[in-house]
């Protein structure tokens, strides 16, 4: 019959891995579940990027078994993987303790040299062994500290000035501010979205496009994910298309939360940008064409009946949650410059290699920044929030800042 006390398995053990795991829990469904009030979302997604990483063994595994419904995790999945964590890390620091044992005296000719006379003294090796170990363990912490808790937080402003043939003389010098991939829920906390509104309203912009993926993970972050948006100001009026995260979490919803806002949807559709503001009819000779498509990956993309009627001779500019589709779009149609997001930059760039992930088709060439499409320019926003993983290294999320000039 085997020892559990032998074993370092207790009562108390059992109980303080169970406690651990429903700290876990709590910690995850705080933040996945938008429970708590705004003021105390900064700490819970601090919190939340921290307990992200401990449980994410656990969750490939427990994944293999309970896996995503649609594009979300079931609440049991959650619930197995934050519980089953502080055992599985329990079973790998007794089996990693095993097995040095049973193996150290091959580990020991490379790593330990024992001491005749001064047991308890360290060997050089040893000490470099060490040393080295450490130092890799602290720097390691201090890279993933960096990439999930602070970088995702340093906003800049990405700058453009960008020449448009035939634009109106009262549009020279325009300033648009481009607003991406906010994603509003367990990896963004509200708190920070609204100091990215202060930074773009201080920028002093004429027009605001808003190019996709406001909500995250959840039905619950559409509401205040777009209502949000109201805090974003310009003199002359705002424009937005949905992203794929839009669509995942509800369309209708969305475009009903756009409404209450008072900020148009364009997806396939189009206005035009007057003197006096956005309106449904140009102003001959005075106009911008503002048009927009429906999502690459969630809905249809018109590019014909977002443009259809629009004068050979008036300036357009396009916006499209994914800039892939710049590369798809047909070539007869003018576009003058093409705004788009989706991509993050990949949100990490490894030194020497460049972003692991990218979703494009065309590998990096939509990363992000000013990109050159067959047919136009493409202006790839960062985002302001980060998606796939609450990570950010070396691709700081930005606000866009494009100022336009009669080419």
């Amino acid at each position: 019959m085997i020892n559990k006390s032998a074993a370092g398995f207790t009562r108390w053990t059992f109980v303080s891995l169970v406690a651990s795991g429903l700290v876990l829990l709590a910690v995850i469904l705080a933040s996945e579940l938008l429970l708590l009030p705004y003021a105390l979302e900064t700490v819970a997604r601090v919190l939340y990027r921290a307990a992200f990483f401990i449980i994410l063994p656990a969750r490939g595994i427990v994944g293999m078994f309970i896996p995503q419904q649609g594009h979300h995790w079931p609440v049991e999945h959650l619930i197995i993987s934050c519980l089953a964590t502080p055992f599985l890390y329990w079973m790998g620091w007794h089996a990693g303790r095993y097995l040095w044992k049973r193996f150290r005296h091959r580990v020991g000719e490379v790593f330990e040299r024992p001491l005749p006379t001064r047991p308890h003294e360290l060997s050089r090796r040893q000490f470099l062994a060490r040393s080295t170990a450490g130092v890799v363990g602290v720097a390691w912490s201090g890279i993933g500290g960096y990439a999930s808790m602070v970088a995702p937080q340093r906003l800049e402003i990405a700058e453009y000035t960008m020449g448009v043939r035939d634009l109106p003389k009262a549009f020279e010098g325009l300033r648009i501010v481009q607003i991406s991939d906010t994603h509003y829920g367990p990896y963004n906390s509200m708190p920070y979205l609204l100091d990215a509104a202060e930074k773009a309203n201080a920028l002093d912009g004429d027009l605001v496009f808003f190019t996709g993926d406001y909500t995250h993970h959840t039905p619950r972050s559409v509401d205040p994910g777009i209502t949000m948006l109201d805090q974003f100001e310009a003199r002359l009026g705002r424009v937005a298309v949905l992203g794929n995260h839009d669509h995942w979490e509800g369309v209708e919803t969305c475009k009903a939360a756009f409404r209450r806002i008072d900020v148009p949807l364009i997806d396939n559709g189009r206005l035009f940008l007057t003197p006096d503001g956005i309106q449904s009819e140009p102003v001959p000779g005075e106009s911008i064409c503002l048009a927009g498509v429906g999502d690459l990956w969630e809905d249809d993309v018109r590019m014909d009946k977002a443009l259809h009627g629009v004068p050979a001779g008036m300036p357009r500019l396009v916006l499209s949650h994914n800039p892939d589709v710049a590369e798809e779009m047909d070539g007869d149609h003018r576009v003058d410059i093409m705004f788009s997001g989706h991509t993050h930059g990949g949100q990490v760039q490894v030194p020497g290699l460049g972003p692991p992930i990218v979703p494009s088709r065309y590998g990096t060439k939509y990363r992000g920044g000013l990109c050159e499409g067959p047919h136009c320019p493409v202006v790839v926003s960062h985002g302001i929030g980060v998606a796939f993983m609450p990570v950010r290294l070396g691709v700081p999320p930005d606000i866009g800042l494009i100022t336009l000039k009669r080419a």
